[in-house]
């Protein structure tokens, strides 16, 4: 079962979430939907908010999102970002072409 999952970030940067990209890939910024570590993303948004950065992404499961919450967590907290807990939804319609 694919899942949203939506991410409020207050007071992060562009230039956190690039450190925290750059650890995820090696020291490369990420660009591709294949260079996310573990599979299993369908798609991913990041951009600034009032408040701070906003990440939304759809996940093939929710196995796949925890697997790659193991990764970036550690990432996140090291480049000084507030991590909060997610918005989680059962994804109903997911178009992509």
């Amino acid at each position: 079962m694919a899942i949203g999952v939506i991410f409020d970030f207050p007071g992060a940067t562009i230039d956190q979430y690039e450190e925290v990209c750059r650890g995820l890939n090696d020291g490369q910024p990420l660009r591709s939907l294949s260079e996310w570590p573990g599979g299993g993303i369908l798609a991913h948004v990041a951009g600034t908010t009032p408040d701070g950065l906003r990440v939304v992404d759809v996940w093939e499961s929710p196995e796949a999102f925890q697997a790659f919450g193991e990764h970036m967590m550690p990432l996140a907290q090291k480049a000084g970002i507030q991590v909060t807990e997610p918005t989680i939804f059962a994804v109903h319609n997911f178009v992509n072409d």
